[in-house]
């Protein structure tokens, strides 16, 4: 009987770990973002995927475009840039071959911070609070989670400052690591323009 017990147990908590491991792992990879830890955020994305369904997504959306080539247009364009450009490359292009990265991704989120914090004189509390806070308070902004099969699961969080503009991540187990599959904007956005709508665009909230 006792056995029976701790086998029970034991499965119990097998599920459990397994359902709680991709919300851990989307949490890690914002975590290596803030830290700026290039590395984890190259193995913990599916890059081709994730730049795709953002740029179908931000292409879908009216209101979202403008703010991706105006981020686009202060990227420094490196040579190839210059050639694809010559041949119709789009800012949005751009944005996502320059910010969509291990190493765009921090600088788009301190690019959020510098602008909170000099223009804007807001200060990032949450930021400030430890690993298992921010953790609460990431989630706090669940809107929704689906396993739409064992590998693969959708998460939908909430804007932290735009509660109607959500952000879908498509979260897949690749051996024994969830990573990050796709990346989609939901919902309207505010029609202002400018710097700080700019380092919203792909939901580093």
């Amino acid at each position: 009987m006792g056995r029976t017990i701790a086998s029970v147990v034991l499965v119990v908590m097998i599920g459990v770990g397994y359902v709680l491991s991709p919300f851990i792992a989307a949490q890690s990879l914002r975590e290596a973002i803030k830290a700026g830890d290039t590395a984890t955020i190259e193995r913990k994305v599916i890059w081709d995927s994730v730049r795709s369904s953002l740029r179908a997504s931000i292409s879908a959306n009216s209101k979202l475009l403008p703010e991706a080539a105006e981020a686009g247009e202060r990227v420094l364009p490196t040579l190839w840039q210059r050639v694809k450009t010559a041949f119709g490359q789009s800012m949005l292009d751009r944005f996502i071959e320059s910010y969509v990265t291990p190493e765009g991704l921090p600088k788009l989120f301190r690019y959020r911070n510098k602008w909170n914090g000099t223009v804007k004189g807001e200060t990032d509390d949450e930021d400030k609070l430890d690993f298992f806070e921010r953790a609460k308070a990431f989630y706090g902004r669940l809107s929704r989670a689906e396993f739409k099969s064992p590998t693969r699961i959708e998460i939908e969080i909430r804007d932290r400052f735009q509660p109607d503009r959500r952000y879908v991540s498509t979260m897949e187990l690749h051996g024994f690591e969830w990573k990050l599959a796709e990346l989609r904007i939901l919902g309207p956005v505010s029609p202002q323009t400018g710097p700080r709508r700019a380092r919203d665009v792909i939901g580093l909230q």
